[in-house]
């Protein structure tokens, strides 16, 4: 019997200590995580693979930050410039704890830092190359993020000389929407409303960019210029 006990006693500890581990691994808690690894692969602007030291290759969304979407204005510039910065790097990957670990297409959700210590996501958007981006909550760096933008905007560097601003749109006065109405007051020309939209969407509906009128619950407007999905 008492062979027994001292046997549940020591299942209970084992138990208890695997599930101390698992709580502790990097993917536990959203965005605390640190990895190291080399870039195996450039997507576009926004978007690498790298291989980590474990031999897994994860898809990383640089956290932060957008660039154009293949097709737009300085597409291929972007994707160019990511190229020369991180390929075949070996980098350092770090979460952040206001975001997600991934977003909802598996991606992981990381700030790249290059050999010397360079934020590659900072210095794509110091270059013009990129916008900042906010999808739901402010993350660690956007005041950084905010004031590199605001100094590749002011001596228009990059896309913001070569593709310039959104078109001038005149600001439509912003009324109730009529009865049985489905599209959302915040937003012109109509969106839906729905739990959320994200940029993806929009440009896929081929609305954008689209107008910001309110309070922005789709978190369209990154930047805050009145625009969304530029």
């Amino acid at each position: 019997m008492r062979k027994t006990y001292l046997s549940l006693l020591l299942a209970l500890a084992a138990l208890t200590c695997a599930a101390a581990g698992s709580a502790g691994s990097p993917d536990a808690a959203a965005g605390a995580f640190i990895y190291r690894g080399t870039v195996t692969h450039i997507v576009d602007g926004d978007t690498l693979d790298v291989r980590r030291t474990s031999g897994k290759t994860e898809r990383i969304r640089l956290i932060g930050i957008d660039t154009p979407e293949r097709g737009d204005c300085y597409f291929a510039q972007a994707s160019v410039r990511a190229r020369q910065l991180a390929m075949s790097k070996r980098v350092v990957l770090r979460g952040d704890p206001t975001q997600d670990t991934r977003d909802r297409y598996g991606r992981l959700l990381a700030y790249v830092w290059l050999p010397g210590g360079k934020d590659l996501g900072y210095q794509l958007i110091a270059g013009g190359f990129a916008r900042v981006y906010v999808y739901r909550d402010p993350f660690q760096r956007l005041s950084a993020y905010r004031s590199a933008g605001a100094t590749a905007k002011s001596a228009t560097a990059g896309q913001w000389k070569a593709c310039g601003g959104p078109a001038p749109v005149p600001a439509p006065v912003p009324t109730p929407p009529p009865s049985g109405s489905k599209c959302h007051p915040s937003y012109s020309p109509c969106l839906p409303i729905v739990d959320d939209l994200d940029c993806a969407d929009i440009r896929a509906m081929g609305v954008a960019p689209v107008r910001v009128l309110g309070s922005d619950p789709y978190r369209l407007d990154g930047d805050n210029d009145g625009f969304g999905c530029e």
